[in-house]
């Protein structure tokens, strides 16, 4: 018996020392993986390219907008039942529906619920998808994406269990997702739900005063 207990609390005193030397001593790659097991799955929109060959400048693009809590009851009165229901829920609108899906006038698409800035006329085209496409964002920071698996395989199989969805960078709310089948050089394709987003028009240009001649 007396044998076992020493052997106990020999164990016990090698088991503290070991502890200590680790706390002084901590161990790089214990940090790394445990930074990498609590990675966010958002990511800020980035190209491709840019991201592979140089990743400390695509982790830069990291959104500077300050974010906003949204008020969920405050919304449902202020937004249509469509709009809280793809924004804060992540519907999607029947296609060839949506106000925008046709609309071609000059000027910015905000987010709905934030008023953010998202999208310019001068990248949207008609995809014939049923929904307003767009082929970039104002600007990396004003969305993020976020992988989707929703769609069961059982349904459809063309476009697989995996989307990338889009979403607000200020307010998170579901914009819609985005492909990589639209036109040339960046191939981008955002597929935006109209109930998501409104119009603002482009000011027109203040007139160039004239010099009268005496």
């Amino acid at each position: 018996m007396f044998s076992l207990s020493r052997h106990a609390l020999r164990h016990t005193r090698n088991f503290a020392l070991t502890a200590a030397a680790k706390w002084r001593h901590p161990n790089p790659l214990g940090v790394v993986a445990a930074a990498a097991t609590v990675m966010p799955i958002a990511r800020c929109f980035a190209d491709s390219d840019e991201g592979k060959t140089n990743p400390s400048k695509a982790n830069n693009m990291e959104n500077k907008s300050e974010k906003v809590t949204v008020n969920k009851e405050e919304l449902r009165k202020r937004l249509t039942p469509l709009q809280y229901q793809v924004t804060q829920e992540a519907g999607t609108e029947r296609p060839y529906t949506g106000c925008y899906n046709k609309h071609y006038e000059k000027g910015v698409y905000q987010c709905i619920v934030c008023h953010q800035d998202l999208f310019s006329s001068d990248t949207k085209y008609d995809s014939g998808c049923g929904w307003p496409a767009f082929n970039d964002v104002l600007d990396k920071g004003k969305v993020t994406l976020h992988r989707d698996a929703s769609i069961p395989v059982v349904i459809s199989k063309t476009l697989g269990m995996v989307r990338t969805e889009v979403r607000c960078s200020k307010c998170s709310a579901h914009m819609g997702h985005v492909f990589d089948d639209g036109p040339p050089p960046k191939h981008h394709r955002f597929c935006i739900n109209s109930a998501s987003i409104d119009f603002v028009r482009k000011a027109a240009p203040a007139p160039t005063p004239t010099s009268s001649k005496k």
